[in-house]
């Protein structure tokens, strides 16, 4: 049996649950706060948040999470469009108030999700364009190497290796 395809403990599901209310929610807590909520020993909480996060070590618990966290867009209704009416309506708010700095990174914002605004960075790793077909190659298969335990979900599927 495939690592992620094992069934998770009442305690990774806690501690997933608690992940998302945390990552989306009003009350912010660390990981480890996560973990100790989820019933973890504080002593090793640390440990413990760093290991059910980690892809290599705990793919059923982030393919859960990644779960949790899809039907909570869902069930909450989060989409772009109402992102922008709301920024929209923070941004109005703010300006009738006289708060300029407030309004004005609302407007900021709802550029951003329009797509106005391109946050630039320099990259100094050599590119993809930069790249010969056999460095592509290896780097495809390194990448298959390291995480072909989350990309290999369902055989002949979707996610199944690539062929050669």
């Amino acid at each position: 049996m495939k690592l992620v395809d094992k069934s998770l403990t009442d305690m990774q599901k806690k501690f997933a649950r608690y992940y998302v209310e945390a990552f989306y929610g009003k009350e912010y807590l660390t990981n480890t706060e996560v973990a100790i909520k989820a019933g973890y020993a504080p002593d090793s909480s640390y440990q413990r948040a760093y290991e059910l996060l980690n892809p290599r070590l705990s793919p059923h618990v982030v393919q859960y999470i990644g779960k949790l966290k899809e039907d909570f867009k869902i069930k909450h209704n989060i989409d772009p469009d109402k992102h922008m009416a709301r920024l929209n309506h923070l941004g109005q708010i703010a300006e009738q108030n006289k708060n300029f700095g407030v309004s004005l990174r609302a407007e900021e914002l709802r550029g951003k999700v329009a797509g106005y605004y391109i946050d630039r960075q320099i990259i100094k790793n050599k590119g993809v364009d930069d790249m010969t077909e056999e460095e592509i190659e290896l780097k495809l298969k390194d990448i298959e190497d390291q995480y072909g335990y989350i990309l290999n979900t369902d055989e002949g599927g979707k996610n199944a290796k690539r062929k050669k």
